[in-house]
């Protein structure tokens, strides 16, 4: 089935926003990954390598990444994928419904939320590098304000009772939050 048949939710969209829907959205995996590899964007091969040693057989070439990223085929036509095509370039990047992604503006905005929490995550953990702290964050999120409050105070306190048995006392410029 290509994209562009019926059923699919968005089909009155014209085939030309359609590709540029894609490509801006494959742009932004591409990008994220990017930054995730300090900067390295995976070039057209290795994601068509990655696409195919995950279905297990070849259902994408380079040449078709790169027209879905540039939202034109050689001949200057919006690409047309099929579904299979678009879940499993979704797959590659860890997204369980490509197709409902890269074609639903709706389901890509909650996706896109998603991601972009488990990169912040990944960056709290780096900053940390204590993945306990990083399971009371968690685990913390779902918390009241005055539950929270006094989770600050609790964590305020511990601090100052280990600086004291240290031996340290209290840092002068830093102020005490204890109720």
């Amino acid at each position: 089935m290509n994209a562009e048949e019926p059923g699919d939710r968005q089909r009155s969209s014209s085939a030309p926003d359609r590709a540029r829907r894609i490509s801006e959205r494959l742009e932004g995996l591409i990008a994220r990954e990017a930054a995730r590899a300090g900067g390295k964007a995976p070039v057209y091969r290795e994601l068509a390598d990655r696409v195919n040693r995950i279905a297990g057989r070849n259902v994408i070439s380079r040449d078709t990444i790169r027209n879905l990223h540039q939202a034109s085929t050689q001949k200057g036509q919006p690409p047309n994928p099929t579904i299979e095509t678009l879940d499993w370039l979704g797959l590659a990047f860890g997204i369980r419904s490509g197709a409902t992604y890269f074609l639903d503006d709706a389901k890509a905005a909650v996706v896109d939320e998603q991601l972009l929490a488990l990169d912040k995550l990944a960056e709290l953990r780096a900053a940390t590098g204590n993945t306990t702290v990083i399971g009371l964050a968690q685990r913390a999120s779902g918390l009241s304000d005055n539950s929270l409050d006094m989770l600050v105070a609790l964590a305020d306190r511990l601090c100052a009772l280990e600086a004291e048995a240290a031996g340290h006392t209290p840092d002068a410029g830093t102020p005490d939050t204890r109720p």
